[in-house]
């Protein structure tokens, strides 16, 4: 019985929320997409770690990889409560021919990161939801310029 009262609780919350959006089909369809960048660039950065050239790059790639396991997380949460459920993780492997190649690839993934970021935070009112889209968004950027100083030095 608590349990039908409590997915009843939930589904009106989930029909309440959805006026703080601009578009929430469009917002989650979206936070999907970003669920699987961000469980793809964990394997990106995970084989990238493998090849870096000294310790400082290790260093800077490692940072990049433990903020995009935390992204992930915090996406992944954010979706099972918005939707109610947990999200489907699908993982597109990026290959990648040379270590200087992969560092650009990860340079321009990271730009195309904060703009998918910049976007929905814009798609949406809610303060604690701004917060979390903020934090990657600039986090992204960060990664972006560690890659471009690497690859500077390459």
């Amino acid at each position: 019985m608590c349990i039908v009262q409590s997915n009843a609780h939930y589904g009106n919350w989930q029909r309440e929320i959805q006026v703080e959006f601009k578009d929430f089909p469009r917002f989650v369809q979206s936070l999907q997409g970003a669920v699987n960048d961000e469980a793809s660039a964990v394997d990106f950065y995970g084989r990238l770690l493998h090849q870096a050239k000294d310790a400082t790059q290790q260093k800077s790639i490692e940072h990049v990889y433990l903020d995009e396991q935390r992204h992930l997380r915090m996406l992944q949460h954010m979706y099972r409560r918005l939707v109610g459920r947990d999200t489907p993780v699908k993982i597109s492997r990026v290959d990648f021919t040379s270590y200087k190649e992969g560092i650009q690839l990860a340079f321009y993934g990271e730009l195309d990161g904060a703009e998918t970021y910049r976007n929905l935070f814009l798609q949406t009112r809610i303060p604690y939801i701004r917060d979390v889209l903020f934090r990657t968004m600039t986090d992204e950027m960060e990664h972006a310029q560690r890659f471009n100083f690497i690859y500077s030095g390459l």
